[in-house]
């Protein structure tokens, strides 16, 4: 949620956790049953769970294991959905070299096992990440195939939506892209969820492009509440950030300071010292404009940063 595009990557591995994993005709059966899953299903499901929290080092390692159970089992669509999943990771860590070339993997391994599911959700992925590097064209084509492959409701069709609410965006088309909004909202997405809080946040981001910050402050706030009851970390620090900037756009600085130094917080304990540093001085210009003393905030944000937290979850 670090900008446009990062909220709505976020979302995307969640979905990870929903999909069956049905194998390829020529494959042995996969079971994703929560009551009796597989060895490459429970990994997926730990890796999806600590994507969630933020923590790339530990997500990493079990979507890595997933993907080896998945290959030495001879399961396709796993393998393709464990692609996906790291492919997802990378884009988040910002290396964008490897997500492409993970989402060219999973797109050819899906479409090889014709697995249509796996080859939406992978073309789905990337068209957000074209997206984000501006390949708007490309990206469009992308999601063109996936809407045709996914067919339906639910929290995948709704993703599909959503990215091209934020393409239409992207062209200044606002009015298009709350329509596919409404579409997404109403194609049988749970609530709360994380693809949930997505929509809204999607939705915030069209209010504020065209000035309604009111608007856009109560949808951030709806989806930072729908982040906290899914305990999804780096959605809340996403909101709370872009929350802050329209507190400052509207000239309210001590709300901006509150959110901003949560935001940074939750950043600095997940070990995202790239916005950490990109706002710090901010944090402290605001706290000089207020008259407010942050070197209490500061001290712990520097000490979670240079990996001193009490209890370091994330490595």
């Amino acid at each position: 949620m670090i900008h446009l595009i990062g909220k709505y990557g976020l979302a995307i591995i969640a979905l990870m956790a929903t999909w069956g994993l049905c194998a390829c005709a020529t494959a042995p059966k996969a079971t994703s049953s929560l009551a009796n899953p597989d060895t490459g299903g429970r990994e997926l499901q730990r890796g999806i769970y600590w994507y969630q929290q933020g923590c790339t080092p530990k997500a990493l390692s079990h979507l890595q294991a997933a993907h080896e159970h998945f290959s030495l089992a001879n399961q396709p669509a796993g393998v393709a959905r464990s692609l996906t999943s790291l492919a997802n990771l990378y884009r988040q860590a910002g290396n964008p070299e490897n997500a492409l070339l993970f989402y060219d993997a999973a797109i050819s391994t899906a479409r090889r096992c014709d697995d249509q599911a796996a080859t939406a959700q992978a073309l789905s992925n990337k068209a957000a990440m074209l997206i984000d590097a501006g390949d708007l064209s490309a990206a469009e084509a992308l999601l063109d195939e996936a809407q045709l492959l996914a067919r339906g409701t639910g929290p995948s069709a709704a993703m599909i939506l959503n990215h091209r609410a934020v393409l239409a965006m992207k062209t200044l088309h606002y009015d298009e892209a709350l329509a596919l909004l409404e579409e997404a909202e109403s194609s049988g997405v749970e609530k709360p969820s994380i693809v949930a809080a997505t929509l809204r946040y999607t939705r915030a981001k069209v209010a504020q492009k065209t000035g309604d910050y009111e608007r856009a402050m109560d949808l951030f706030r709806l989806a930072l509440e729908q982040d906290r009851q899914m305990g999804f970390s780096r959605g809340m620090a996403g909101d709370l950030l872009a929350m802050a900037a329209i507190h400052q756009q509207m000239g309210r600085s001590e709300e901006a300071l509150d959110c901003l130094e949560q935001s940074l917080k939750i950043h600095a304990l997940l070990g995202n010292g790239n916005i950490v540093l990109e706002n710090l001085e901010r944090l402290e210009s605001l706290a000089e404009q207020t008259g407010s003393d942050a070197r209490v905030a500061v001290h712990f944000i520097n000490q979670w940063l240079a990996g001193e937290a009490v209890d370091v979850v994330c490595r």
